[in-house]
């Protein structure tokens, strides 16, 4: 049968094709055929022309294998947006089952939204903008959003893709000669880019308005091509070719509410207008139109396998036409295929390194991390790497590199762009320990200094706190650091399960300190700090208590091994997240401090790990211990160990949570813990999770270790994964607390 209707589909097609061939009118050719001609002795060239239509345009890998099977040789290729990716690939001699494998190897929601990973993310930037409802940028003193992202992803994708052609800079001479199209930002006409960069020329024919920040490009400000040249019939006949065949993957206007869900339908709709003649246009210049429908939007890109199946579907469709015309064509003048054969960049030799863009950051900072490139062979992996490492640093709105070739020598191009001032952010939280709370924060970078940040933040709250710390950068990896403190929150005493009083905890710090980052994993701070700190009876109940409320200063030394490898902030599946700490406390105060209080050295660990073992289940076990070395005296109010309530992060950092207890409910000057979490995927950002701790903490090693005071607790978490951060409502229980008790948590932790 499918013998049969090839037969059937070439007796029909060639006949018709041949005569679209030789006697090509205006509407189908460049030049009209007067009667009685002879059939051209050579061969018509062909032209590809690929429409923009975003994540549909992954239907193209189907329409270029049918290309490949019926032997139709393509002479000339053009494209605006997703077109102009996929147009160009096959330019330069991708096969399209290697495009197919390099499009399922990305990760697309976090290519296409900026995340690279928080690895490469700096240590003190981590969790800025992860914490965050409202997430506001500053531009030269104000606020400003230009677009939603910036594209640093999609620019070291294209390099990757796009960057082996860089000793050509006219697109002509490409293994197939290319053009795409980007949209004057200023002016609004479209602009034929057919020299220059390759990889650069595609990054501002995709660049989605709003979406992608606008590339600079040979001179214009553009955006994607699509606005008002979607379909490049006419450029692409312009640059020799007589027969075009055209790939369509563009919805049209949409004419109902639910079509314009989305503001990247709405966007999409917008620039539909303006491109509705230029389509037409196209139209009435293509010979052989390929038009893929499908029930995919613009930004499905994870469902790019559906996307392809649909697009080898319909060219199948075509197949008939597209061997006709093929076999026309080899009846004039035989032409094979083109090799496609190429692969994606691994390494290039680089002779020189060249600094653009940069204005407060110093070529210095730059060749610290890049100069080691210059006069060697360089690995793209390993370009890469220190891309996103200096991106992640928070000093740039978008760092990409060129490759540059004169006169047989090669230069790596870095292009920085320069963040604004910093950025403002707001959220809302509530949980059961610390109650609700408005939080307003700022990061300002480059601002008080040059390779300097500042981060605040203010909990406007029945338990405020406000922190500000400065860093100034030594060079690579290392800073100086400030940072002050303010506190005061509630918190019960108890007598087993019963509370026995109600204590109002405030502290004053400030202190200086030396911070050096192993990468973006590892941190180490070593230090003074001050404290001028006072711990209350909320409502008077034990008059004895009153000689011991009035403020106290204490001095801290302290050093601190900082790791986090996590994969998120919330809801993890990868990676550690420790701190091991040594601080020895002076109290200072002339008063009963010096009585009560001794000086103390203090030691401690947290460990929390994060083991997949399947997509949808985490184990996440670990452990908290901390001692107090010197046998003799007591510990100051603020740096004992408190356990419970399931805060993750409290005000005081030697307060950890603990399942079953109440906030706080434990204290003392020796603890150690053991603690299971069972993560659970439900369903999307649905999550169940089983948790259990165990552990001891009191004040000698002796209590601690004796079976009477052994604590235990066991609970249950239903979280949802929200825009405004985890939906947690928790039941737990305990062996000192028999009934149970709720835990709610809604928001960002700050």
């Amino acid at each position: 049968m499918r013998r049969y209707l090839f037969s059937f589909y070439r007796t029909m097609f060639t006949p018709v094709i041949f005569f679209l061939v030789l006697f090509a009118t205006p509407a189908f050719g460049q030049q009209a055929r007067q009667p009685g001609a002879n059939p051209p002795r050579t061969r018509p060239k062909v032209g590809l022309v690929l429409s923009g239509g975003g994540a549909k345009g992954f239907a193209y890998i189907g329409l270029l294998r049918v290309l490949q099977e019926v032997g139709l040789r393509v002479d000339y290729i053009g494209g605006s947006s997703i077109g102009s990716i996929i147009g160009g690939l096959y330019a330069l001699g991708y096969h399209p089952d290697t495009i197919a494998r390099m499009i399922r190897l990305q990760h697309w929601d976090k290519l296409l939204k900026d995340v690279a990973g928080r690895r490469y993310v700096a240590f003190e930037e981590k969790g800025i903008g992860e914490k965050t409802v409202v997430n506001v940028p500053l531009k030269n003193k104000t606020l400003g959003i230009s677009s939603m992202y910036h594209g640093q992803e999609i620019d070291l994708l294209l390099n990757r893709f796009f960057a082996s052609s860089y000793q050509t800079t006219d697109f002509t001479k490409l293994p197939t000669p290319f053009l795409c199209i980007g949209t004057n930002l200023f002016t609004g006409e479209a602009v034929v880019l057919n020299r220059g960069y390759l990889p650069m020329a595609i990054r501002a024919s995709m660049s989605i308005p709003g979406y992608f920040s606008p590339a600079d490009y040979m001179g214009y400000y553009l955006v994607d091509g699509g606005v008002v040249n979607n379909y490049p019939v006419k450029e692409v006949r312009d640059m020799g070719a007589r027969i075009i065949v055209g790939g369509d993957v563009q919805s049209g206007l949409y004419s109902t509410k639910e079509q314009l869900g989305s503001i990247t339908a709405i966007l999409d709709q917008i620039t539909s207008f303006s491109r509705v003649r230029a389509n037409e246009i196209g139209d009435s210049l293509t010979n052989l139109k390929v038009r893929i429908k499908m029930n995919y939007g613009m930004m499905d890109f994870s469902d790019y396998d559906s996307i392809m199946a649909v697009g080898e579907r319909v060219a199948r469709a075509h197949y008939g036409e597209l061997k006709a015309l093929a076999d026309s064509l080899n009846a004039i003048e035989f032409k094979p295929l083109k090799k496609y054969d190429a692969t994606p960049l691994t390494s290039v030799c680089v002779d020189s390194l060249v600094i653009r863009g940069n204005k407060k950051m110093q070529e210095s900072y730059f060749r610290s991390i890049f100069g080691y490139y210059e006069n060697g062979q360089v690995s793209v992996d390993d370009l890469e790497r220190d891309i996103r490492l200096a991106y992640g640093s928070g000093y740039f709105d978008r760092l990409s590199y060129e490759l540059g070739y004169d006169r047989g020598k090669t230069s790596l191009i870095i292009k920085a762009e320069e963040s604004g001032p910093g950025e403002v952010s707001a959220g809302i939280h509530y949980n059961s320990d610390y109650g609700i709370c408005l939080t307003l924060g700022g990061a300002f970078r480059n601002v008080f200094g040059t390779n300097s940040k500042l981060f605040a933040d203010i909990n406007v709250a029945v338990n405020p706190r406000i922190r500000a710390t400065y860093m100034l950068g030594l060079g690579g990896m290392a800073s100086v650091c400030a940072k002050s403190e303010f506190y005061t929150f509630k918190v019960n005493t108890y007598e087993k399960d019963v509370v026995s009083n109600r204590f109002n905890l405030t502290n004053y710090k400030g202190s200086l300190f030396f911070n050096y980052n192993f990468k973006t994993m590892v941190n180490l701070k070593a230090g003074l700090e001050y404290e001028y700190f006072r711990f209350r009876q909320d409502i008077l109940i034990d008059s004895t208590l009153l000689p011991y409320e009035k403020f106290s200063s204490y001095g801290n030394v302290f050093i601190s091994l900082n790791a986090d490898t996590r994969d998120r902030s919330y809801f993890p599946t990868t990676g550690i997240k420790a701190e091991l700490k040594g601080v020895y406390v002076l109290p200072m105060a002339k008063n009963w401090t010096q009585n009560l209080f001794s000086n103390s050295a203090i030691l401690s660990l947290k460990l929390d790990k994060n083991i997949r073992l399947s997509p949808r289940l985490v184990l996440q076990p670990g452990i908290f211990g901390g001692a107090m070395l010197n046998r003799s005296g007591s510990l100051p109010v603020q740096h004992l160990f408190g356990l419970g309530g399931l805060t993750p992060d409290n005000y005081i950092e030697s307060f950890v949570p603990f399942t079953g207890l109440q906030f706080i409910q434990h204290t003392g000057y020796y603890a150690l813990v053991g603690r299971m979490k069972i993560q659970y995927r439900a369903y999307k950002k649905l999550y169940i999770d089983l948790r259990a701790d165990a552990g001891g903490n009191e004040k000698s090693t002796r209590e601690l270790f004796s079976s009477r005071n052994f604590l235990a607790g066991y609970g249950i978490t239903a979280g949802y994964d929200s825009f405004i951060g985890p939906l947690e409502f928790s039941v737990m229980s305990s062996n000192i607390n028999p009934g149970l008790i709720l835990f709610l948590n809604l928001g960002f932790w700050f």
